[in-house]
């Protein structure tokens, strides 16, 4: 049996009162990037809608989302001084067999 390629999206996610992690499952890299990218813009938005009382600077950011040649991407967002506040969207290829 030849094994075969998927590519995950989990998007794990706190604020004060909700938490929550949802997983996406796609069989083209394409498909999933476009989907990491829609989730980055409204966690983008959400974040200047729903946190704008925060300074910018109390939010600490990490990515790998512009390099078209990696097998894993990733955009996380923390909040300094509220460790529960938080996003996290990792894309990953898994290989099944």
């Amino acid at each position: 049996m030849e094994n075969k390629n998927v590519y995950e999206i989990v998007f794990d996610y706190s604020t004060e009162d909700c938490t929550g992690i949802d997983t996406y499952i796609y069989s083209t890299k394409e498909k999933t990037v476009k989907k990491l990218k829609e989730l980055i813009v409204a966690e983008q938005e959400f974040y200047k809608k729903e946190y704008s009382h925060i300074d910018q600077k109390e939010f600490e950011i990490d990515t790998n989302i512009d390099d078209e040649n990696a097998c894993e991407y990733w955009w996380n967002i923390q909040c300094k001084t509220d460790w529960y506040l938080h996003t996290n969207i990792d894309l990953r290829l898994k290989e099944i067999n």
